[in-house]
């Protein structure tokens, strides 16, 4: 059996999967967050490696004869030691063959289309445009934390939704503001936290504003709730903002004017940082990834019409499994063109 390994290594997991080059799959890890920027080098590849050897619990690593790995912070490996570190991590898992890194954006595309060239956007925790020629990057658009940019990312949506909450908390809070004052001052009630919302943007979950949780807290009014607020935001990591995003796509499904109009300034938003590294009538894909944008819900939905209004003649297409693409992006130096092409969406859309 000849397999390959693909690893998509983000800020908050490392996914790593083996799959035969006919496409099926041989085995699947998951860890912790697998980016050496965010995390440091020996904790994000200690993390990388735990994936890749749950991967291939009932595969011999002999076996693998390439592996592709979608590696956010990829800048980082351009430091001899730390590219030493990422490659010693890979081999003390058993494999003989050297890992090809490449950045999370390459990844992002290829999960999205078997084609060459196009538009990645992804907008997870963070937010970030990239136009693709040949399976590379060669512009960028935002992607510069949450200080400085990544508009319309989960925090993005998190923060906006916190300001509406204060602005609101002296007057007549509607049901998006009832909801993150519910989540930010009664953990203790049982609203979700960020373990049971690993998927920033979804609307799927239970409605705000129902009978039940409307009772859940006490809203205080004046000053002293907003303070509250203040607070609860400034005690905890600021991306831990993120969390509040699931929060808007509720609110706006279920009608919430407030969330509705955050929703349509996030699209906006990433429409405009996709128009800055892609011209107008271009054809080719747009890869949508992130959690906000792989999710379904109100914000994909925007996003997705305001895309295809500006490129009418371009495909705008949902990226699939991260890993798989990389898996993919490894066997298909191994195959003929064509039938790695044939066998992309068995590796991005495994059964």
């Amino acid at each position: 059996m000849t397999v390959v390994l693909g690893v998509d290594a983000g800020g908050t997991s490392s996914r790593a999967v083996a799959v035969t080059t006919a496409g099926a799959v041989a085995g699947r890890g998951r860890a912790g967050g697998g980016n050496p920027m965010a995390l440091g080098a020996p904790r994000a590849f200690a993390n990388l490696a735990l994936a890749v050897r749950e991967a291939l619990t009932s595969v011999d690593p002999a076996e693998v004869t390439a592996v592709t790995v979608g590696l956010a912070g990829l800048g980082m490996l351009h430091d001899p030691a730390v590219h030493t570190a990422f490659e010693e991590a890979l081999r003390g898992c058993g494999l003989a063959v050297a890992p090809r890194a490449v950045g999370d954006a390459a990844a992002a595309f290829a999960a999205g289309t078997a084609m060459p060239s196009g538009t990645v956007l992804i907008s997870g925790t963070g937010a970030i445009a990239a136009k693709i020629i040949d399976r590379r990057p060669v512009a960028l658009a935002d992607g510069y934390g949450w200080l400085l940019g990544d508009e319309g990312s989960a925090f993005w949506l998190g923060r906006a939704a916190a300001r509406l909450a204060v602005r609101q908390s002296a007057g007549e809070p509607g049901p998006l503001s009832r909801a993150v004052v519910r989540h930010l001052l009664a953990p203790a009630t049982g609203t979700a936290g960020a373990a049971d919302r690993e998927t920033p943007g979804t609307a799927d979950r239970e409605t705000p504003g129902t009978a039940d949780r409307e009772t859940a807290v006490p809203v205080v009014p004046g000053r002293e709730t907003a303070d509250l607020l203040a607070t609860a935001v400034q005690a905890r990591p600021p991306i831990a903002l993120a969390e509040l995003a699931p929060l808007v796509s509720e609110a706006a499904a279920a009608g919430d004017p407030d969330a509705e109009a955050i929703v349509a300034e996030a699209a906006a938003r990433l429409a405009a940082t996709v128009s800055r590294v892609r011209e107008p009538g271009d054809r080719t894909p747009i890869v949508l990834a992130g959690s906000v944008l792989t999710s379904e819900g109100p914000v994909r939905r925007a996003v997705q019409d305001l895309l295809r209004r500006r490129w009418e003649e371009a495909p705008v297409t949902v990226a699939g499994d991260g890993a798989g693409a990389a898996a993919w992006l490894a066997v298909r130096l191994l195959l003929d063109p064509r039938e790695a092409a044939g066998l992309h969406h068995r590796f991005v859309h495994p059964a």
